[in-house]
């Protein structure tokens, strides 16, 4: 009689476990599913407070430090970076990470060519101030250079007072990697803000040749700005001193923070 009963409720118990598992199935796909959720990065970017303190201040200091200094009286720029530094793109990592997915050159082209990322908190005054105390800007994105209609777009969109007279947009182009020697040129974006410098950015002109006075002609650079230590001119996350960099904070420099990704990340 017990083998009987230890039978019947073995098969009860496996019949209960075959229901449970029914009701509440254990495949990959749903337990890949219940872990999903925003990353830290995403959620301090979009939820936290301190986000809009922390880049408010920071472009508050650098608006304060331009109109005390001494600024030239011949032509100067300040060279911004895009990404995290004036446009916020949190909804397309948001995106990832309750996807599952992770990012790729077409599904980030796919939200760059969207125009939904908002402006960085503290980024359009900054911008206005510049454009106010007579400078021009050169944004020097990552992004690539066949979607600087895109871009463009987007910050105007989102109340940029830019126009082509006071402001010069480059995307990334094959040249750029290529022109690497570890000398003069050290990252990526040095061969353009060369260019930019020099009066040799020529796409600021290209299809308005009125616009070539403007840009073609040498600037002073005044002030870079960025999220990530590779928008400094010749400096990397290898070669980057802490110690001097912080001397420059919001004077010639301006760094962003940026919890989502970067060159630290590589």
């Amino acid at each position: 009689m017990n083998k009987v009963i230890s039978s019947v409720l073995a098969a009860s118990l496996c019949l209960a476990s075959v229901g449970q598992l029914q009701a509440n199935p254990t495949n990959n796909k749903s337990t890949a599913a219940k872990k999903l959720g925003l990353s830290t990065g995403v959620k301090w970017t979009q939820q936290s407070k301190e986000f809009p303190l922390i880049t408010s201040y920071l472009y508050q200091q650098a608006t304060q430090s331009l109109k005390e200094r001494q600024l030239p009286k011949t032509p100067w720029l300040v060279i911004m970076d895009v990404d995290e530094t004036l446009l916020n793109n949190s909804d397309y990592n948001k995106r990832l990470d309750l996807t599952g997915g992770s990012y790729t050159s077409d599904s980030w082209r796919a939200w760059v060519q969207e125009k939904n990322a908002t402006a960085i908190p503290g980024a359009i005054e900054f911008v206005k101030t510049v454009i106010e105390l007579g400078g021009q800007l050169a944004f020097v994105t990552n992004r690539n250079h066949l979607d600087d209609g895109d871009t463009w777009q987007n910050l105007v969109s989102v109340g940029f007072p830019i126009d082509a007279k006071n402001t010069c947009l480059t995307g990334k182009r094959p040249q750029d990697k290529k022109a690497i020697d570890h000398k003069t040129i050290i990252n990526d974006k040095d061969l353009r803000r060369n260019e930019f410098t020099s009066g040799k950015a020529t796409q600021c002109w290209a299809q308005d040749k009125a616009l070539k006075t403007l840009w073609n002609r040498d600037f002073t650079l005044v002030m870079q700005v960025g999220d990530n230590i590779e928008d400094i001119a010749q400096t990397t996350q290898k070669n980057a001193d802490i110690s001097k960099l912080l001397q420059r904070q919001a004077q010639d420099i301006l760094i962003l923070p940026n919890a989502m990704y970067g060159s630290w990340g590589h």
